[in-house]
C-alpha cells in the first residue's frame, strides 16, 4: 500500500515554461535510452553508482528513466508541485532550486551507501526538492490524500498540503529506514526523496525570510477574470 498527495488547487497562472522543459527534456532522453541502445548501458554510464561517485553522473542521472512509467510518475510529480512554485520562484531561481535539490538528494543516498554498485536514475530527488518548497510555500492548498492498494484506490482523504505532503515524505522516511534496516529497497532511493525534499525546504524557507510576504502574495495572485473571459464588446462579433 503506498499513499498519494493529489493537489486539487493547481491553476496554472502563468505558463510554468521550465516545467514543461524539463517535462520535454526527460522525455527525450527516454526516448534516447530506447533509441540509441539498451538503457542499462545509458544507467551505467551514466546513472550515479556510489563507488564510482563524480558531480557528471550525479547531474546526468536525474534526467534518466528507468522505463515510461517511472518518467510518467516523475513528470506528474513535477507538474502537479512545480507549477505554482515556478510562478512564485521565477524561472531561475526554480531551475537552480531544482539542481540544488537534485544534487543535495544524491549526496544524501550517496552517504548511506558508499559502496553500492547500483546505478541511481530518476528526477524523483530533484522533484522532491520542489515538494518541499511547496510544503513550506502553500502549506493550507487543497489537497487529497488518496490510500492505494497496488492501482486500486482503497480511500480518499480531503486535507491539506501540509496534512497530505508531510504524511508523503513520513512514508518515504519510514522506508528509507526499512530499506537501510533489511537492505531491500525494491528499485527504490528513498533516501533521495527524504534529501531532496530537507534541501528543498532549506531552500523555500530562505526565500520566506529574504522575500517580502506581500511580494510573494503578489507573485501567487490568480489571474483577473478579464483575462480568462471575453469583453463584453466581444459578445457582439459572435454568430451562429
Amino acid at each position: 500500500m503506498f499513499v498519494l498527495p493529489y493537489n486539487k488547487d493547481n491553476p496554472v497562472r502563468k505558463t510554468p515554461w521550465v516545467v514543461f522543459a524539463l517535462i520535454f527534456i526527460n522525455g527525450i532522453v527516454l526516448i534516447g535510452e530506447y533509441v540509441g541502445g539498451p538503457p542499462q548501458t545509458w544507467f551505467t554510464s551514466h546513472g550515479f553508482i556510489p563507488e564510482h561517485a563524480s558531480l557528471a553522473t550525479a547531474f546526468t542521472s536525474m534526467f534518466l528513466h528507468a522505463g515510461f512509467w517511472h518518467y510518467a510518475g516523475n513528470m506528474f510529480f513535477l507538474w502537479m508541485f512545480g507549477n505554482r512554485v515556478e510562478n512564485m520562484f521565477g524561472r531561475w531561481l526554480f531551475v537552480a532550486a531544482y539542481l540544488v535539490s537534485g544534487f543535495g538528494a544524491t549526496y544524501f543516498y550517496y552517504v548511506l551507501n558508499l559502496h553500492s554498485t547500483v546505478p541511481s536514475v530518476g528526477a524523483s530527488g530533484a522533484i522532491s526538492g520542489i515538494v518541499g518548497c511547496f510544503l513550506v510555500l502553500f502549506p493550507k492548498t487543497r489537497f487529497d490524500l488518496d490510500f492505494y492498494l497496488g492501482w486500486w484506490r482503497l480511500k480518499s482523504i480531503e486535507t491539506h498540503a501540509f496534512a497530505a505532503v508531510l504524511t508523503w515524505f513520513g512514508e518515504q522516511t519510514v522506508l528509507g529506514l526499512l530499506s537501510s534496516t533489511f537492505h531491500v529497497a525494491g528499485g527504490v532511493a528513498y533516501w533521495a526523496h527524504f534529501g531532496g525534499f530537507v534541501v528543498g525546504a532549506i531552500i523555500a524557507l530562505a526565500f520566506s525570510q529574504i522575500v517580502d510576504p506581500k511580494e510573494r502574495e503578489i507573485r501567487d495572485v490568480e489571474e483577473s477574470e478579464s483575462r480568462l473571459q471575453p469583453k463584453a464588446e466581444e459578445y457582439t462579433e459572435l454568430k451562429l
